[in-house]
């Protein structure tokens, strides 16, 4: 099996190793170069060295993959709106409302 067709068949675990390495969440956006150099790096923790130009073709391939899932909408030819609701940030609830200064103080009598 290729190379690029072990990348594009395990495309959900390059997408999670993109998030471990490049801050990439639900609603983001994303660059192809970050893809380009995640490949690379991927491939070099796997003992695995690939030129510029092959992580150029097999990133290219890996964002038609992501664009036919619907994970990445594109904006442009260089930049995808991501859309995978697992990587969203958690929301923090609204704080509380401020009291008024005389709330909670209770008054003795005099």
């Amino acid at each position: 099996m290729r190379l690029s067709e072990k990348i594009i068949g395990d495309h959900i675990g390059v997408l999670k190793f993109l998030k471990s390495r490049f801050p990439m969440y639900h609603r983001s956006n994303f660059f192809f170069r970050d893809v380009q150099y995640g490949i690379q790096m991927m491939l070099l923790e796997r003992g695995e060295r690939v030129s510029y130009s092959t992580a150029e073709t097999i990133g290219r391939a890996l964002i038609e993959k992501f664009e036919h899932e619907k994970i990445f909408v594109p904006i442009d030819r260089q930049t995808w709106a991501v859309d995978y609701p697992e990587f969203a940030t958690p929301q923090s609830k609204p704080a509380a409302p401020a009291k008024s200064a005389g709330e909670g103080v209770t008054r003795g009598k005099p």
